[in-house]
C-alpha cells in the first residue's frame, strides 16, 4: 500500500501558515460549502461525528459546538499540534489516510471530508471504510476542488474578449502541484471516478453542489466587477452527500424530495 509521507511532510511544513489563513467562514471554499454541509448534517447534537482530514481542528470544534461528539483525523502531526492547542476539548488522532480509516473501524452518524479527498493519494481503502464505518441511516458529505475547472489557466481572447478557463485535459489521472502555502500536491481524478468508487463501497448519492465562486465576503454582489460576474459562473469546488444504499428508507416530503432540517445547528 502507498503512504503519503512525502505529502505529510510538505502538510507538516505548511501548516503553520495553513491555520493561520483558513479558518471558517473567512475561508472561501467553506462559505461555499456551509449551507450545504449543515443541510445535509441535519441536527448533530448528540451525534458521533467523524471529521475526516480535520488540519488544525476549527471544523471539528463547530460541530462539537453544535453539541456533537467529534473525532478528527488527520496525517499531518503539525496540523494536529495547531489542532490541539486551538481545542483542546477535541478528540484528535493522528493516521495516514491512504491506509483507511484507523482501527478497529468506529461506527459514526456522520463522516465529513471538507477539502481533504483531492489531496490524498489513494483513496479506495479509504472510501470503503467510510461506507463499513457509517450507521445504517448515517451520512457521508465531503467537498473537493472541481475536477473539471480547477487550476484550469483563465483566457481572455477573442474580439469581444471573451473569457473561459481553458481544459486540456480531463479523463487522465493526473499529480498536479499547487503553489498554496508553500505548496502541495493535488491528485486529480475525474468526477466519474468518484461517483464510482462510492457506488463501489455500497453508497448511493444524495446531493450534488457546485457553488458559485465567489469574490470576498465584503463585496456586495451590486459592486461586482465584470470579471467578479464571470468568474462567479465557473464553480471552482464541489460538494457530494452519500448514504449507505441498503438504508433506503429516507422519508419524502409532498414534493418528493429530502427534508433538511431547518435549523441545523440548533441543539
Amino acid at each position: 500500500m502507498t503512504d503519503s509521507a512525502e505529502d505529510l511532510s510538505l502538510w507538516d511544513a505548511a501548516a503553520s501558515a495553513y491555520a493561520s489563513h483558513v479558518d471558517g467562514p473567512a475561508d472561501s471554499f467553506y462559505r461555499r460549502f456551509s449551507d450545504f454541509l449543515w443541510e445535509r448534517l441535519g441536527v448533530v447534537n448528540g451525534l458521533k461525528v467523524l471529521d475526516l482530514g480535520c488540519g488544525h481542528g476549527w471544523l471539528a470544534e463547530e460541530m462539537r459546538q453544535a453539541g456533537a461528539r467529534v473525532t478528527g483525523v488527520d496525517g499531518s502531526a503539525a496540523l494536529l499540534a495547531e489542532a490541539r492547542s486551538r481545542y483542546p476539548a477535541l478528540a484528535l488522532e493522528q493516521h495516514d489516510l491512504v491506509h483507511g480509516l484507523p482501527r478497529p473501524l468506529e461506527q459514526f452518524d456522520r463522516v465529513v471530508a471538507h477539502m481533504v479527498l483531492m489531496d490524498v493519494p489513494v483513496l479506495d481503502r479509504l472510501l470503503a471504510d467510510i461506507a463499513a464505518a457509517l450507521r445504517p441511516e448515517g451520512v457521508f458529505v465531503f467537498s473537493i476542488l472541481h475536477p473539471a475547472f480547477f487550476s484550469r489557466a483563465i483566457v481572455d481572447e477573442g474580439p469581444s474578449g471573451e473569457r473561459y478557463r481553458k481544459v486540456t485535459g480531463y479523463l487522465s489521472h493526473e499529480t498536479r502541484w499547487v503553489e498554496s502555502f508553500g505548496g502541495h500536491h493535488h491528485y486529480h481524478r475525474p468526477l466519474s471516478w468518484y461517483i464510482e468508487q462510492l457506488v463501489r463501497s455500497g453508497l448511493v448519492i444524495t446531493g450534488l453542489h457546485e457553488p458559485p465562486t465567489l469574490p470576498g465576503p465584503d463585496i456586495p454582489e451590486a459592486e461586482w466587477t465584470d470579471y467578479q460576474k464571470w468568474f462567479s459562473t465557473i464553480p471552482t469546488m464541489l460538494a457530494v452527500s452519500a448514504r449507505l444504499a441498503a438504508s433506503g428508507h429516507e422519508t419524502k416530503n409532498a414534493s418528493g424530495s429530502s427534508p433538511v432540517a431547518t435549523s441545523p445547528r440548533s441543539r
